[in-house]
Parts: C-alpha cells; sequence; structure tokens
C-alpha cells in the first residue's frame, strides 16, 4: 500500500484480482460488495475495478479496503442504437481494457459480463491468470439481448465458458440451466443478497410523505422499466376501491414520466429519485408491504431473483409477487396467499385482501425466515479464490 493507504500503480503489478464490468459503476452494488469481500479475504495484494468511462466521473478511484476503480477508454455518453456501433464500441472498449493491464501481474480475471469474456479471456492467457465468468443474470436469455446481440452472445459463451476456472451465478434456477446446457460447467450460486443492516431508527416514509396512520402503504424498488408490471401498479392505485398508498422508490427508467402522470392526478401515489443502495432498506422499513411483480417476459426474467426480494426481506416486509420460482424457493409455502396470478386484472383485489391481521401475520413469517447474511453467501465466493490461488489452483466444486 502506498503512504495513504490505497493501491499504487506499482503493486498492481503484484498480483491482484481483477474485475470487469462494461459500465461507469456508479451505484453496481454487486460488484462493489463482492471486491470488498475479496479485498477482505486477503488472498490478492490488491483488487482492482475496471470500468468505462463516463462524463464528470473520475478515471480513477481509489475505494475503501485497498481496492481501486479505474474507468478506461473514450467517455461514451448513451447506448449506441445499432449492434454495429455498439459491437465496435465494445471492441475499441476492449482493446482499451487489455492495453491497460496486459502487462500486469494479476491473478484472477472476473468477466461480469458476457461481452466482456473475450478480452478477460485474453487477459488471462497473457498473464497466466485464472478466468471466473461472473454472471449477474442469464444474459444471454435477456429481454435486452435479441436478434443479432442474441446470437453474437451465446457464440461467445459457447466458446469460451469452457475455458473459465469457476462460474458465479445468481441463484440455483439459473445454475441448473447452465448445468443443463453446458456439460461438465459447475456453477457456484453466490446471490445477492443485500450487505446493508435495518437502522434502529430508519427513515420515517410516512411523515415524509404524509400518509395517514390509517392508510397502508406499499412499495415499489428499483427501475421503473418494462417487464415490472408498472402500469397495472398504477392502475390498480388508482382505482377507486383501492384505500391505499404506494411509493416508488428509485424514480429512473423508461417509465419515470408515466409514473409521474399518474402521481400528479392521484394523492396515494408516490415517487421518490433513486437512493444510494446503502439507504434502500432504511427508506422502506416502515412501509406495510413490498410489490415484486416481475413479467417472466424473457427466460432470463423467469429465472430471476430480483434484488427487491432480499431488500424487501431484509426490511421485515412481505410482498406481493407473480409466479418465479426463485421467489418461490426463497419465500416458501407461506407466503402463498400473496401470490398474484395475474396483476393487469387481479392486483387492485390483492391488495384490497391485505387487512392489518393479514400483513402482520406475513410479518411475522417473514421474521422467521433464514435468509443468510452476504458474509455466509460469500463464503463460498471466497472458497473458490481460495482454491483457484491454491497451488494446486483446482476449486473444489460439488
Amino acid at each position: 500500500m502506498g503512504a495513504t493507504g490505497t493501491l499504487t500503480d506499482q503493486e498492481i503489478r503484484r498480483g491482484c484480482n481483477l474485475h470487469v464490468l462494461p459500465a461507469p459503476i456508479v451505484n453496481a452494488s454487486r460488484i462493489l460488495k463482492q471486491t470488498l469481500s475479496v479485498a477482505r479475504s486477503g488472498l490478492f495484494s490488491g483488487v482492482v475495478i475496471c470500468g468505462m468511462a463516463g462524463s464528470g466521473l473520475p478515471r480513477e478511484e481509489n475505494l475503501t479496503h485497498g481496492r481501486r476503480l479505474d474507468r478506461v477508454g473514450a467517455v461514451v455518453d448513451g447506448r449506441p442504437t445499432s449492434v454495429a456501433r455498439r459491437v465496435l464500441e465494445q471492441l475499441s472498449w476492449s482493446r482499451a481494457v487489455f492495453r491497460r493491464y496486459s502487462r500486469s501481474d494479476i491473478s484472477v480475471v472476473n468477466a461480469h459480463t458476457v461481452a466482456v469474456l473475450p478480452v478477460c479471456y485474453l487477459l488471462s492467457r497473457r498473464l497466466g491468470a485464472k478466468l471466473i465468468y461472473d454472471t449477474h443474470e442469464l444474459e444471454t436469455e435477456a429481454a435486452t439481448s435479441t436478434g443479432m446481440q442474441r446470437l453474437i452472445f451465446k457464440l461467445i459463451e459457447r466458446s469460451l465458458i469452457a475455458q473459465c476456472d469457476a462460474v458465479f451465478v445468481v441463484n440455483q434456477s439459473i445454475a441448473n440451466w447452465y448445468r443443463q446446457r453446458y456439460r461438465g460447467v459447475r456453477p457456484v450460486v453466490i446471490r445477492n443478497i443485500s450487505d446493508i443492516e435495518v437502522p434502529e431508527k430508519p427513515i420515517d416514509l410516512r411523515a415524509l410523505l404524509s400518509v395517514p396512520a390509517d392508510k397502508r402503504l406499499f412499495v415499489f424498488t428499483g427501475r421503473l422499466g418494462a417487464g415490472r408490471h408498472i402500469r397495472a401498479i398504477l392502475d390498480a392505485f388508482a382505482a377507486p376501491t383501492v384505500d391505499a398508498h404506494v411509493v416508488f422508490v428509485g424514480g429512473v427508467g423508461a417509465l419515470g414520466s408515466l409514473v409521474n402522470e399518474y402521481c400528479a392526478h392521484q394523492q396515494n401515489i408516490h415517487l421518490l429519485p433513486a437512493v444510494p443502495p446503502t439507504e434502500v432498506v432504511s427508506y422502506i422499513a416502515k412501509c406495510d408491504a413490498g410489490l415484486c411483480l416481475i413479467q417472466p417476459t424473457c427466460l432470463s426474467y423467469k429465472l430471476a431473483l430480483p434484488n427487491k426480494a432480499f431488500e424487501y426481506a431484509q426490511a421485515g416486509l412481505p410482498f406481493l409477487f407473480t409466479d418465479l420460482p426463485e421467489i418461490n424457493r426463497l419465500l416458501g409455502p407461506a407466503f402463498k396467499g400473496w401470490h398474484v396470478d395475474d396483476p393487469a386484472r387481479n392486483l387492485a383485489e390483492a391488495i384490497t385482501s391485505l387487512t392489518a391481521d393479514v400483513i402482520e401475520r406475513a410479518r411475522a413469517d417473514m421474521a422467521r425466515l433464514r435468509i443468510p447474511t452476504w458474509d455466509e453467501e460469500a463464503a463460498a465466493m471466497i472458497a473458490v479464490y481460495s482454491a483457484l490461488v491454491s497451488p494446486s489452483g483446482e476449486p473444489d466444486i460439488d
């Protein structure tokens, strides 16, 4: 470490763990949690996160526990509309990543998307480093991966996944999919459990929004985008039969203007700007129930275990949910009555059926759920790292 306790350029040549993600990395909570756990393990001389350059963002940031965040390549604002331009942009950025780290003494490289798997593979072979495919979703089957882009992603994954020394996935359903799709691949499940504890004095969202004490307050966290039944939620709370409030925490996404439009005409619909990931649980802890209404419009969504499920659980909030295998696995049979078959038709009825007694019993059931802490969940990840940097270099994966 340098005199200030941060990672120096010289130390990046002594055996680091490099994480590559093609994004500016502003609120990338998963990669920040992972790298913090890796840094605390003491297995590496340092941990480096490599992301994309962005307007107004520093090229280099020193993070806690000696981690460093590098933003490399040209500043690119906005996603190119054509596949060809996205490919060219990715190739240009990948070249910048390779040039930046191709002479570093890096022990393990984590590719956080399929798009960066090629450059991470090249770096691992150039440096003699181990390679981890560190997936955040079932990317080749995502709604945003269509046409030529999907074909390219499938080709990359099929060609390189067998070259990876380990594969991390975010839930058991996706792990099962990879086992069935690629012979010999044994994914390690690292769920995206929140690492934030509920504060002793959470934010009083009711007072902030002037919600009467006798009215139930529901909450939706996350992006206001397609595939989340946003319009169904808005229509349900605008219905005359629903005598409850809803607040959207995190007003970012393509449907933000639609939510604003409803807020202007409905006193029981509220919108808060995006809050830092470290504060989400504090903001929602005093609500009555959550909403996790993912639409299974693609296989990635169908097999998803949304971050909001863990945020609600950690805050002690029961939540209405659509039929996703991983939600059912997480909650178990006690919450069968909280499943909504068709939110576009039945959400208003589901909301009105949740009396104070029903919610109180569900809160008690939620308190009895045994959800690991992030440190407990990350233990399997650290075990893989430990095996990879051991003399044998082979992780013991069941």
